[in-house]
Formats: C-alpha cells, sequence, structure tokens
C-alpha cells in the first residue's frame, strides 16, 4: 500500500463522519454517468478533498477516483491535480494530460472525458484584503493544521461540482505536440477552476463601512455632492453626510454565515410549505457564470416569497446569491437587517428631483457590476396583482445599460426569470387592493400576521428563460454604443438612443419570462372552470379538458422554454383538489367541480399567469366556432391582425410573421384532437354540435372572451362614437366593461382596469387605426369597422348584443 493510500485508509471513517456535501453534475457531466473512460481533474492534493470525492462520484454513478484506469494494457492516471501550490502535482498532470493524449493518437477509437472536478469547502468568499477566515473558508491548499480546521467548521457545507467534460479525442485530433496540448488543457482547467471558484462563492466581500467610504471617494459622487452643495447653498461636508446617509439606506450587508443558515432554515421550511420546486434551466446559468459574465436576474413578481425562493434556487444551483434590489417599504426591523445581510439593497419608488440620491443609487450599483456581484431586480417594480406581467418599469434596466457605459468589462447578461406558484398567499390582499382598498404597510406585526397563513402551497416553479447578452444586444440596437462609455468624473451619458433601446430590452426581457412559464395543476383546472358557463363542470368534463390543454400545448408548444406538466387530466385534478380552491359536490350522478363567487375572483389570478401561452389558441377556437367553416389563410389573417393587441397587453413573444405558421400548427392538432375536421375541399368545419369534442372546443374558446370582448367594446364606440377624445374612449371603455360584468358574470378584475383598455387604445393608434385631429379627438380609419367585424364573430350572440345596445344608448345619450 502506498503512502497516500495508508493515510486514506486511516482518515476514511473520520471524514465520513464529519463531512456532509451536495453534488451538482452539469447536464454535459450526466451524460458520461456509467462510462469507465472518465478522467478527473482536481484543484488539490488534499487526502480529505478526495476521501470526499471519491464518495460524491460514486453516488453519482462516476468511476471511483481511486480506480486504476487501463487503456489497452497501459495504466494511466485518473485523476490529475493541478495544484498551483505543489510545482510537483502540476508537473506530474501535465505528464499525465501527455500520456492520455499520446494514447488518442495512437488509437483512433478511443475517447477520453476529462471532468473538472471542483469541491468548495463552506463557499465563504473570502474578505478584501485579507484572505480571510482560514478556518471556515476554502483554500486551494490550506496545509494539514488548517485543513483540520476547515473539516470541524466547514465539513457539513460541502459543494461538490462536476463540469463540462472535455473530449480528448477532439484535443487529441488538433496539431500540436503532445506537450503544447498538454500544457494548453493544464491552462484551460486553471482558468476554469478560478471562474468556477467564482460562480460558486462569488467575489471577495468588502465591509460595508469600507463600501460606503470608498463610494463617497469616486471622482463621479465627489463631483455630484460638489453640485448638491452648490444648488441647496450648504456646505460640501454637509452634501457629503447627505450622501453618506443616503449610501446607508441602500447599501447591502452580504454574510455568508447567515445564507448558510438561511440555507438550512429554507430547506426545512420549503420541504413544508411546497411539495416541491420545480427548476428548469439551471444549467444555462451555471454555463454563464462559468463564461466569466455579470449576470443579472430579472424575475416576475408574484409574492414576498419571491426574494426567497430565488435565492434559495439559485443557492442550491451551486452559485452565490445575488445581490436584490428591494423597495425601501422592506426596510424595517427585524426583516430589514436580515434582508441586507441576505444581500438585499434597498430602493426608492421615485428618484424624481433628487439628483443626489439618483447618482449614489447609480454608483452602488456600479460598483456592484465592477465588483463581479450577481443583482436581481424585478422589472415590473411591484407585484402583479392581476397575475398577469405588468408593464415594465425601465429605471433599473436604464443604470443597467449606464453600467455598460461606464466601461464594463465582463460581458453583461440579463436571465430573465420565471416564478410560478399553485397558491400565492397574497392573493386575498390584491383582490382587496383592486376594489379600491389601499396597500397595508409592511411592518413585523403583518410578517407575523401572515405566519398563520402558512400551510402547504403545492409546487413552486422556477424557470431561468434564455439569456440576453447585452453586448450582443446593444450591438445589435446601436452598434456605435461604444462612443457613449464614459469615465472618473463624468456622468454616464444619455444618449438619443437609451430610452428607445431600454424600451426594447424591457419588452425582450418580458417576452421571455413568458416564454419560460410552467402549467400546473391549479392554473389550469381554474382555466378550465373558469371557460364554463355558470362555474361549473362536471369531473370527466373537466379532466377531459385538463387533457385537451396538455395535449395541445404540449403538442403544439408556446416555446421551446415552456414546461407542460406530464401526468395526465386526471392526476393533475387530483393535486388541484388538495389545495381546497374548489367546491367538490355529488350530486348522485356524479361529482361536479365548481367555484363560488369569492374564489371564482381569487382563481383569475392563476389562470392569468398562463393566458399568454393560451390566448392564441382559444381565439383560433373562437374563430372556427363563428365561422363554422374556413380556410386556414383566414384564421392566419385575423390573428395576424390581433397580433400587436396581444403584443402589448401579454407579451406575446411570437412575431407577427409567424403567426401563420403558428395557426397552421394548431389547426392540424385539432384535426388530430377531433375539434375540427378538414374535408376534401381543404377548409376546416366544426366538430357537430352534440359531439365531446364540440364541448371542448366552446370551453377553450371561452378562455379568449374577456379578451375578445374588450377588444370590441373600443372598437365599436371608435366606430360608432367617434370623433371621441382619449379620455371620452377610456372612460366610456371601463362604463361599458362594468355593464358587461355585470349582465354576464365577468369576474376578472383586469376585464375593466383602466389601464389594460388604455394600452389597447395605446397600440390601436400606434398602429394608425385612428388619427388625431387638431382639437384632440380621434378620428376612426376604415380598418377599425372591419376589425371590429372580425372580433364581432369571436363572440357569443347574447354578449354582442349587449356590447351593440350599449354602445348605442351612450352615443344617444351624448347625441
Amino acid at each position: 500500500m502506498s503512502l497516500r493510500g495508508f493515510w486514506r485508509a486511516i482518515m476514511y471513517w473520520p471524514v465520513r463522519w464529519l463531512t456532509r456535501f451536495e453534488i451538482i453534475l452539469d447536464d454535459t457531466a450526466q451524460q458520461v454517468v456509467g462510462d469507465n473512460n472518465v478522467v478527473y481533474v482536481m484543484r488539490s492534493t488534499s487526502t480529505t478533498d478526495m476521501l470526499v470525492a471519491q464518495r460524491a462520484l460514486k453516488q453519482a454513478g462516476l468511476p471511483d477516483p481511486a480506480d486504476e484506469l487501463f487503456i489497452n494494457g497501459q495504466q494511466l492516471a485518473r485523476v490529475m491535480f493541478l495544484d498551483q501550490t505543489d510545482h510537483g502535482s502540476a508537473q506530474q498532470a501535465i505528464a499525465d494530460f501527455e500520456k492520455l493524449i499520446a494514447a488518442h493518437q495512437k488509437d483512433s477509437q478511443l475517447n477520453i472525458k476529462v471532468v473538472p472536478i471542483g469541491l468548495f469547502w463552506g463557499r465563504k468568499p473570502g474578505q478584501e484584503p485579507r484572505q480571510g477566515h482560514t478556518m471556515v473558508s476554502d483554500i486551494d491548499n490550506p496545509g494539514h493544521w488548517r485543513k483540520f480546521w476547515l473539516v470541524m467548521f466547514s465539513g457539513r457545507h460541502i459543494l461538490l461540482r462536476a463540469s463540462l467534460p472535455v473530449q480528448l479525442r477532439e484535443m487529441a485530433e488538433q496539431r500540436g505536440s503532445t506537450q503544447d496540448l498538454a500544457h494548453k488543457l493544464a491552462r484551460v482547467a486553471r482558468v476554469h477552476f478560478v471562474r468556477l471558484r467564482h460562480a460558486i462563492a462569488g467575489p471577495k466581500m468588502t465591509e460595508r463601512a469600507v463600501v460606503i467610504q470608498d463610494l463617497l471617494d469616486t471622482p463621479a459622487l465627489q463631483q455630484a455632492i460638489a453640485d448638491e452643495a452648490r444648488s441647496k447653498k450648504i456646505t460640501e461636508q454637509q452634501a457629503r453626510k447627505v450622501a453618506e446617509k443616503y449610501l446607508h439606506e441602500i447599501a447591502a450587508s452580504y454574510s455568508d454565515t447567515l445564507v448558510r443558515l438561511l440555507d438550512r432554515f429554507m430547506s426545512w421550511c420549503w420541504s413544508r410549505i411546497y411539495n416541491g420546486i420545480h427548476v428548469e434551466g439551471g444549467e444555462r446559468i451555471r454555463e454563464l457564470a462559468e463564461a466569466g459574465h455579470e449576470i443579472v436576474y430579472v424575475p416576475c413578481h408574484r409574492s414576498h416569497m419571491d426574494y426567497l425562493l430565488l435565492s434559495y434556487v439559485i443557492y442550491k444551483e451551486g452559485l452565490v446569491p445575488p445581490h436584490i434590489a428591494a423597495g425601501v417599504n422592506l426596510d424595517f426591523f427585524p426583516a430589514g437587517p436580515l434582508f441586507r445581510r441576505g444581500g438585499a439593497f434597498f430602493i426608492r419608488r421615485s428618484f424624481r428631483g433628487n439628483k443626489l440620491y439618483s447618482t449614489v443609487f447609480r454608483e452602488y450599483l456600479n460598483r456592484l457590476f465592477q465588483k463581479g456581484y450577481p443583482v436581481e431586480y424585478f422589472t415590473e417594480g411591484g407585484r402583479s396583482r392581476t397575475g398577469r406581467l405588468l408593464a415594465p418599469k425601465t429605471g433599473m434596466i436604464a443604470m443597467t445599460v449606464q453600467g455598460m457605459l461606464r466601461g464594463q468589462q465582463r460581458p453583461m447578461s440579463l436571465v430573465p426569470v420565471y416564478l410560478g406558484y399553485e397558491h400565492v398567499m397574497e392573493v386575498g390582499t390584491y383582490l382587496k387592493e383592486l376594489k379600491g382598498k389601499s396597500k397595508e404597510k409592511e411592518s413585523v406585526w403583518k410578517v407575523i400576521g401572515s405566519l398563520r397563513h402558512l400551510r402547504n402551497f403545492g409546487q413552486g416553479y422556477v424557470s431561468f428563460g434564455e439569456p440576453i447578452n447585452l453586448g450582443e444586444a446593444l450591438e445589435k440596437l446601436q452598434p456605435n454604443w461604444r462612443e457613449a462609455i464614459t469615465t472618473g468624473a463624468e456622468e454616464p451619458e444619455r444618449p438619443k438612443w437609451l430610452t428607445p433601446t431600454v424600451n426594447l430590452l424591457a419588452d425582450e426581457i418580458m417576452c421571455r419570462i413568458n416564454n419560460s412559464a410552467a402549467l400546473n395543476s391549479v392554473n389550469l383546472t381554474a382555466l378550465a372552470i373558469l371557460s364554463s358557463e355558470q362555474h361549473a363542470l362536471t369531473r370527466e368534463e373537466l379532466v377531459s379538458q385538463l387533457n385537451l390543454y396538455t395535449q395541445i400545448l404540449g403538442e403544439v408548444p408556446y416555446s421551446k422554454d415552456a414546461y407542460v406538466p406530464e401526468e395526465d387530466g386526471e392526476a393533475l385534478w387530483q393535486l388541484a383538489k388538495k389545495h381546497d380552491k374548489f367546491i367538490v359536490e355529488s350530486d348522485g350522478i356524479g361529482e361536479l367541480i365548481r367555484l363560488d363567487g369569492t374564489n371564482a375572483i381569487a382563481m383569475t389570478y392563476y389562470r392569468n399567469n398562463i393566458m399568454h401561452m393560451v390566448i392564441v389558441p382559444a381565439l383560433l377556437a373562437a374563430f372556427a366556432l363563428g365561422h363554422k367553416r374556413f380556410s386556414g389563410e383566414q384564421a392566419s389573417q385575423l390573428l395576424a391582425q390581433l397580433h400587436p393587441l396581444l403584443r402589448s397587453e401579454l407579451f406575446i413573444s411570437h412575431s407577427q410573421a409567424d403567426m401563420k405558421l403558428w395557426v397552421s400548427a394548431l389547426l392540424e392538432q385539432y384535426v388530430q384532437c377531433g375539434l375540427l375536421s378538414e374535408p376534401e375541399t381543404g377548409e376546416f368545419m366544426v366538430a357537430k354540435r352534440d359531439s365531446q369534442a364540440y364541448s371542448q372546443l366552446v370551453l377553450l374558446a371561452r378562455s379568449a372572451g374577456e379578451t375578445a370582448q374588450r377588444y370590441a367594446i373600443v372598437l365599436e364606440l371608435l366606430q360608432q362614437a367617434q370623433p371621441i377624445s382619449r379620455s371620452e374612449l377610456e372612460q366610456n371603455s371601463v362604463q361599458l366593461a362594468e355593464r358587461l360584468s355585470a349582465v354576464h358574470g365577468v369576474n376578472a378584475p383586469e376585464f375593466f382596469d383602466k389601464k389594460v383598455l388604455s394600452t389597447l387604445i395605446g397600440t390601436l393608434k400606434s398602429e394608425g387605426y385612428f388619427t388625431v385631429s387638431d382639437s384632440g379627438e380621434m378620428v376612426a380609419d376604415h380598418r377599425v369597422g372591419e376589425l371590429s367585424d372580425a372580433v364581432d364573430l369571436l363572440l357569443e350572440p347574447a354578449v354582442l348584443q349587449t356590447i351593440r345596445q350599449s354602445v348605442q344608448q351612450l352615443v344617444s345619450a351624448a347625441n
């Protein structure tokens, strides 16, 4: 037995008792599970590290790093150590790489995979300028005594990362000597470990007081302080104190110790609050972090749970949690200090009229970018009260772009994140606020009061969408953007292109958030029951409709990132039933599932989470019912006309040019589902009226009912009441929507929301459907009448009659 083997045998049980690990395999690393032609690269020769790696890799189904590797009768090293503090082991690793490459050059069938293994103790980033607390911080080769304390203090918090395997066959086929290729492979591995450590632990931390003083001494803030002193007629010392006060209000005080404690608490908490957390796209953010990108997470905002859930998931994905922009209303004791230590920095609702605050906040944010801290902010500004995405607030995005204009060296990526829940505890509060109740001020008593509402919330969903490389996006939108880069005391440029470019970026972020949406048992069940006439379905009807939704959206997915559950309709209903949101009754024939008035309104929130995914399939179903017999060209033409309205309201990501292909795919799927038939004439016909398929088609069409009714109201008013001022159009549209809601039982809060109707009118204006006269009144284009007639065919006759009569009464009263 070798000396190293002897020490492993002696230390095996103590290390096993004292250590606990988590292992994360990248998707590509999982592909080599079960393959024996695998070698590893590690950054430390530590025997303790090897013992932990043996257990972890065996658990993952990968070869034991201590096992011998024989290739064509030749014994080769299974592990190469690139320990920069041990010159001998590094040289031996290069020699081993040479042997492996030479073996490939001799055997054209051989393909060994080199898997980098990063093993991190405690994930502590350390402090600037000192190295950190060596007893508990992760150091490549700490020595025997320090390693002992590292095991004692951080042995229960080990993370092992197995990264993207390198195919040695590809290396062997490159030109150059085996020695040159071996050195290249070693350099690539060393850079990889540096980036991996940065991605997992983050940059070294600086004490909060030092950060504040450093920022106060920056040229940009020095200039802002001088400007403040002149404009307010105070001394520069007084202005500096104001700036310092702002920084104390804003700055985070990140504590990895608290994050580690929160990890243990949240793991316990989530297991009781949620049945599970479904994560999609984790590989994406790991790749970005390991490639050295500055990551800015831009999630949707559903609940106060968002802050905790997203940070927890990111941490469990093996990455450092982000610094989070939180509303200053959350800075109350004891939540505020805890949030700060968890990485939160606080932001006021408005900077207007306060140039010094704006500069202080911008410089703080820019420092986070420059130092390499991941950042998170909610583009909607606040939590959505209706379940739909809100129109984005562009201030933080503009500051992010300005960060690029301050000479940001590292590539920067915006990562859209979809957050979904089967239960949001604030929904009841949202409904009260939509009815006019004032928003309650956040306080410790409110937090304590909310704890009694904690129960099992079902499944949580976190989907990381397709990232936006900010540099590449700017190159595409504004090729000359680098001309606006400034440094030092100069204010970041606000070039003319900034605002329109930021607006485009904001719109793209929202579309990519929606691209990552997740269907679940609650939002699908809500969609089905709210589409029924009396908000009630038999169990058989509900299960059948759930199967239809998952079949259509599975076969014709909204996007490549959208999540569609694999469970069938019965399983989905059983999951939804557990939440006690639906009333289940038995009438002697079978089960009825229904929603009463209050619950029906609440369930519109969950339905709205996925409305963008079903709106086009639903409108197509409504078109089919309205025409009975039609061509695909007719259907795609109307959907293309409606596209701008849908995009502005629901952030549909598909382009107008894509509508024809999307409609064609849906029609083909409707034929397969039996909703439509396609005779030899090439036209489509709806299923027979007395068939189950017809009832399913009706339910699907009703999902778009409220949207189509809102369009019909505005178009009918534009057509019949012109000329009309915008304020009158908005007021009359709200009035008509409220009447329709009362007459036909439309309970969705957003149905008569003035903001939604205003967005619709604004889109019609931008699309040229009306012109505005010198007196400020709107005059409809001839296309308004054509579109109005087309939309009317999407409505049920009774609803259409109410709209037309109501508009006529309004017009008569005005005359």
